[in-house]
């Protein structure tokens, strides 16, 4: 059985093969981790980082989820390292959703089913195509996913919809997933879910992520499991995550006009 840092690699080399990406955040954003991946020439969509890959196969090692639900999908690194780390430790099924209204839409779907094709995923992942919360009852094959991921549009009250729309298929030891807690939109759907019973962890990952549960075991094992987790941290302020992005939106636009993205 492969390491999960290993999985990394392993996902990495085959994203290589099936598209041209480019790095961006190689040190972390907010905090140490990375590196983040985009297609070339492409500024969005950007991937979550390697460190949080990780966070994912520490979840997976310790909970064996067999079924895990993600919103949002973009070109598939996340739902990838996923399904072959859950592979691994006994999943049988990883479910994405997303709208394909990111990037060049269909292209960037495309790079997603090829690297599930390349990494010999596509018994365990199904990439569908439909919006969040509203082909969720469409698209969901179980009446309940013990791993949830939502990181699809970060807008508010976009982020919170989703959690709403996941929650008839989730049961009290369910763990979701939020991603990017600097971005608008999702604080407010972690606090929601905080009002619905959900005890929420942060990772301090590059991008930062929190991990939410409604079982009071699950989450002591969450603790443990992230000992660099903090509940309740407090919401960080937008406008220190937005400065380090808008510097590397300006970055790319100049690359772009040499040639160099």
């Amino acid at each position: 059985m492969r390491d999960v840092s290993e999985t990394v690699g392993r996902v990495v080399a085959a994203l290589d093969r099936v598209a041209d990406t480019s790095l961006l955040w190689d040190r972390g954003l907010l905090n140490p981790g990375g590196p983040h991946r985009r297609l070339r020439g492409h500024m969005y969509p950007i991937s979550i980082g390697e460190d949080e890959c990780i966070v994912f196969g520490r979840l997976v090692e310790r909970f064996r989820p067999r079924h895990c639900f993600i919103v949002g999908n973009a070109f598939g690194f996340s739902s990838a390292y996923i399904a072959d780390v859950m592979h691994q430790h006994g999943g049988q099924s990883v479910t994405t959703l997303d709208n394909q209204s990111e990037g060049e839409g269909e292209r960037i779907a495309g790079v997603a089913q090829a690297l599930t094709d390349e990494l010999g995923l596509a018994e365990i992942l199904e990439n569908c195509k439909g919006s969040s919360p509203d082909d969720i009852a469409r698209v969901a094959k179980q009446t309940s996913y013990e791993l949830v991921f939502i990181d699809g549009l970060h807008r508010h009250p976009q982020v919170t919809r989703d959690l709403h729309g996941v929650l008839p298929y989730c049961d009290a030891k369910s763990i979701v997933v939020f991603h990017d807690s600097w971005i608008v939109g999702v604080p407010e759907a972690v606090e929601e879910a905080k009002k619905l019973g959900f005890r929420c962890l942060w990772v301090p990952t590059s991008c930062e992520m929190i991990l939410a549960t409604r079982d009071e075991q699950v989450f002591s094992d969450l603790r443990a499991t992230f000992a660099e987790g903090v509940e309740d941290r407090g919401r960080r302020s937008y406008v220190y995550g937005y400065l380090l992005y808008l510097r590397e939106v300006l970055s790319f636009r100049m690359n772009s006009l040499l040639g160099r993205a």
